[in-house]
């Protein structure tokens, strides 16, 4: 299966880094191809419309707040034909509203016709290995 990972994340920060290899690492184990896109970098000409499984990860407010990124739902409309398409919500723990930052991430992809399988929220590195195994 084609697995697109589409995060939100900031690239100089090595805990991220260290995150985004372990899901790649451990889906690829499970026998699937998995791309990694920065939606800060690579949005502009991206289409994820070849891809089987489209997976979206932002990071939660510092301390309150559970707001999404607006650039989502903007990025998710003009990436191509998803609508149908199985997807995960996961979201980087970093405050106390990871949860109805999740909840709303998820909202917000629904709206978009894609169909949620899984949703999280990674704590750790670690963490990022047991979700790894759970995309596809």
């Amino acid at each position: 299966m084609r697995i697109a990972i589409l995060h939100f994340l900031d690239d100089d920060k090595s805990s991220h880094k260290t995150i985004l290899q372990n899901l790649q690492r451990t889906a690829n184990a499970k026998g699937h191809e998995v791309s990694i896109f920065s939606a800060k970098k690579d949005a502009y000409n991206l289409r994820l419309s070849i891809y089987d499984y489209i997976c979206l990860i932002i990071p939660s407010s510092p301390v309150f707040g559970s707001k999404i990124p607006s650039r989502v739902s903007e990025l998710l409309s003009s990436c191509g034909a998803i609508s149908g398409k199985k997807a995960a919500a996961l979201v980087l723990k970093s405050g106390f509203s990871s949860n109805k930052t999740a909840r709303n991430l998820m909202r917000a992809m629904e709206r978009e016709g894609l169909k949620l399988d899984y949703f999280d929220v990674i704590k750790n590195a670690d963490h990022a290995n047991y979700v790894g195994k759970k995309l596809g």
